[in-house]
């Protein structure tokens, strides 16, 4: 693998197109053996987070793939696959997703089952509302963001927790704004939200909290998956496969 230095306040991107660019000249062929994370970052002269990040990146492009244990490799198929640097911008926001809907499964998982016990009936009435908003935009994935919004603040302040108000509005914010900087129709399948959303609000009417957090582990798993198939039709970091078991054991028949 033939590599130039990296200035260090420059981003994983740049990595990300010096791997590129070996990969377009041969220098790495498919099924070798990427130089470890220590030894990459010491030959390009970054931090090896940066290296990490793009490495992660290129995994979820599919050019590469991680064996456990064994270390990470340039794909058989990659030569199938079109080398161009257009699709970086997709990869740093979509980690920046994966890396966001991880925290909100962690808050948002508890805070439904909170809101399961301590809703009140304008809480209920609040919940409700939103989710007959996200149903009257489902034609229109950006106007449906806004009421998907009012419907997870919704449950938030249904725990009558002041402070998974706060954090929660901040993270919701921040998912959405990102949401606009991909490709906004193929990362929330309204169809399938709602009725994931229906699933959390039937539980929550009958105060079970168990169900709730279940069905909301369903419904955050939605973009995860929709962003697996967009980045790759076969393999990613996070398995389009494995979200979709993971959403399965999760949600109630």
């Amino acid at each position: 693998m033939k590599v130039k230095k990296i200035k260090k306040n420059l981003t994983s991107e740049m990595v990300i197109k010096e791997i590129l660019k070996n990969l377009k000249s041969g220098d790495l062929k498919p099924g070798d053996k990427l130089p470890t994370e220590r030894e990459m970052s010491q030959m390009l002269g970054v931090g090896r987070s940066s290296i990490r990040e793009a490495v992660k990146g290129l995994v979820l492009m599919g050019y590469l793939e991680a064996s456990q244990g064994k270390g990470t490799f340039v794909r058989n198929d990659v030569a199938d696959r079109t080398l161009s640097y257009a699709n970086l911008q997709n990869v740093v926001v979509a980690d920046n997703i994966f890396d966001q809907m991880e925290l909100r499964k962690i808050i948002e998982c508890n805070a439904v089952g909170l809101a399961a016990t301590r809703a009140s009936t304008e809480d209920m009435d609040r919940i409700i509302q939103a989710l007959d908003q996200m149903k009257a935009c489902r034609q229109d994935i950006k106007k449906f963001y806004a009421p998907d919004f009012n419907f997870h603040m919704a449950i938030a302040d249904a725990t009558h927790n002041k402070m998974i108000g706060e954090i929660m509005r901040l993270i919701v914010e921040k998912a959405h704004d990102q949401y606009d900087k991909f490709i906004p129709d193929q990362l929330c399948p309204p169809e399938q939200a709602i009725q994931t959303a229906e699933q959390i609000v039937a539980s929550l009417k009958k105060g079970e909290g168990q169900n709730a957090t279940r069905y909301m582990q369903a419904h955050l798993s939605l973009v995860e998956i929709e962003l697996n198939r967009v980045l790759s039709d076969e393999t990613s970091i996070r398995t389009k496969n494995s979200i979709l078991k993971e959403g399965k054991q999760n949600a109630i028949v």
